[in-house]
């Protein structure tokens, strides 16, 4: 990570680079600090205390709790990190991985939308397509049984690079599934990926 990076962690996350199919990656953040379980509610099923990261709660809020208004918090406290991250000078276009199932709104979506306006590129959310009903990110498939679930739907006219975006990087299956799928394009020069924050004992 370079000095300009490193500086960028100051502000309140704390990126790790995630190794894969793609050119450079990172998520920006542990999503689940401490989780204890306080005991079961009285429908039996089990509580937790559980202390997220900033960026974490902010994601969580988002995602789960449908709060609208936590997408540009998210994106102020990701802007020194992307600003800092030299390599998306070269990003063409952003898009979002294809969502894993039906919400009121698309987080990575939104994300993606909100990064690609700060960079002042392109964006994008219909190149990537789910074509299984397997939620590619619990997986615990081999590659080859991921690579089948997401396609794209076109290819380009003319050279790229591509910021592929998620919300929650869990086994990365469907972060290399997608990246596999843009391979397929003649036209794409380079991918690079970047996903909020990480589960809990996710592999980098």
């Amino acid at each position: 990570m370079t000095a300009q990076l490193e500086r960028a962690c100051k502000m309140g996350i704390n990126p790790i680079e995630i190794s894969g199919n793609w050119d450079k990656g990172y998520v920006l953040d542990q999503h689940v600090l401490k989780s204890v379980p306080i005991g079961e509610n009285v429908y039996g099923r089990m509580e937790f205390d559980t202390i997220r990261t900033e960026l974490g709660e902010l994601l969580f809020l988002f995602k789960y709790r449908n709060k609208a208004d936590c997408l540009e918090k998210i994106v102020e406290l990701i802007k020194p990190f992307l600003d800092a991250w030299e390599d998306l000078n070269e990003v063409d276009i952003v898009l979002p991985v294809p969502p894993t199932k039906p919400r009121a709104y698309q987080p990575a979506t939104e994300i993606a939308r909100s990064i690609a306006e700060h960079l002042g590129v392109s964006f994008i959310d219909q190149i990537l397509e789910k074509t299984s009903s397997e939620q590619a990110k619990d997986a615990p498939g081999t590659a080859e049984t991921v690579k089948a679930s997401i396609k794209a739907t076109e290819k380009a006219t003319r050279e790229h690079t591509i910021l592929l975006v998620d919300d929650l990087y869990g086994t990365g299956n469907t972060m290399r599934d997608s990246v596999t799928a843009l391979k397929d394009d003649p036209k794409l020069t380079k991918i690079f990926v970047l996903a909020m924050t990480k589960k809990k004992g996710a592999a980098i």
